[in-house]
């Protein structure tokens, strides 16, 4: 607002108060009154194209109309300039104050339509408010765009969180509550792993971000309450840094493809191994995930699961350039996710 109001004060400086410091002579009132006026219609072009004509002809891609318009405009602007050169005899009374300074007597020519000067102003105030009008929509859609991504993400987080609350933690409690027959110490240790993971979703995931170690907590307890419910036929593997270096991470940016592999590569009756690795080398996080696919798996999805796919779109707004993510299905159907993502 303030650069416009300074651009029109440059403008007005122009077209009223320049050819008066050029002449070095005064100037009748009627002469300022017509600038005055002149600029008064170039401040409701440049507005009305800016507001109207831009967003509802240009960007709609009716451009002939568009061009009509204006066309239209500057000629109307070129009309009324000339009347009111007529109502305040403007002509007339600039060629008596430039007589009575240089005692040259002009003969009046043939009038001309044309206002050379009104009609380059215009021209130039039309291109300057389409390319202005131009940008601040770009913007504003862009803003709007970045809004819907991260109204996405959100959507996607409380999706993740709900598909947790209801199917991990009655089936954990189940585990637990039978558990507690056979080992007591364990079932306590469980339910405590348990309210610590309710406490992080309650707290840290409402936020944009969390600290590393949490996020890395919150993972080691997943896992290895998913763990009561395995046999002896499973077999996982989990590696963390044992001293993280604290960074600021996205809460939930891991569990899904560990969730993925605790959905497709466990079985009751087979033999098979689930390998997690997290790795921290100053501010890049690597995350390597491979499980073993059973046939009768392949092709499940839970209801409620959020893919991989979904994942990858969250990384895409949060963190954009700023990770690789390889995923592949090897010839021993083993599924291998790795993930580098720089914090």
């Amino acid at each position: 607002m303030i650069i416009q109001a300074l651009a029109w004060l440059l403008v007005g400086f122009i077209l009223i108060v320049q050819l008066r410091l050029v002449l070095a002579i005064p100037l009748p009132t009627e002469y300022y009154l017509k600038q005055s006026f002149s600029l008064a219609l170039l401040i409701i072009y440049y507005y009305t194209n800016e507001k109207i004509f831009v967003p509802r002809l240009l960007f709609k891609q009716k451009l002939a109309t568009f061009i009509s318009v204006h066309v239209v405009s500057i000629a109307l602007i070129q009309v009324l300039g000339r009347i009111a050169d007529a109502i305040f005899q403007t002509r007339e009374k600039m060629m008596e104050a430039i007589s009575s300074i240089t005692h040259i007597q002009f003969t009046p020519g043939k009038w001309s339509n044309l206002d050379a000067t009104l009609l380059l102003a215009s021209t130039v105030v039309a291109g300057i408010s389409t390319c202005i009008a131009l940008v601040q929509i770009w913007q504003t859609n862009l803003a709007v765009s970045e809004e819907i991504k991260k109204k996405q993400v959100d959507a996607e987080l409380a999706l993740l969180k709900a598909q947790i609350h209801p199917h991990f933690f009655f089936n954990t409690l189940n585990n637990i509550y039978a558990l507690s027959f056979d080992d007591v110490e364990v079932s306590r240790t469980s339910l405590y792993k348990l309210s610590r993971m309710m406490r992080y979703l309650l707290y840290e995931t409402p936020n944009n971000q969390t600290f590393l170690s949490k996020e890395i907590e919150f993972v080691k307890d997943y896992i290895e309450l998913m763990s009561l419910r395995m046999t002896e036929t499973m077999h996982i593997v989990f590696e963390a840094p044992e001293k993280v270096i604290e960074k600021r991470v996205a809460p939930m940016i891991l569990l899904p493809f560990i969730e993925n592999a605790f959905k497709h590569g466990v079985s009751s009756l087979k033999n098979g191994t689930i390998i997690i690795k997290i790795t921290q080398n100053n501010n890049i996080l690597r995350l390597y995930v491979e499980n073993k696919i059973f046939k009768d798996k392949s092709d499940k999805v839970e209801d409620g699961g959020i893919g991989l796919s979904n994942t990858e779109r969250r990384l895409d707004v949060i963190y954009p350039n700023q990770y690789t993510l390889h995923y592949q299905r090897t010839e021993n159907d083993s599924y291998i996710v790795e993930l580098e993502l720089q914090l």
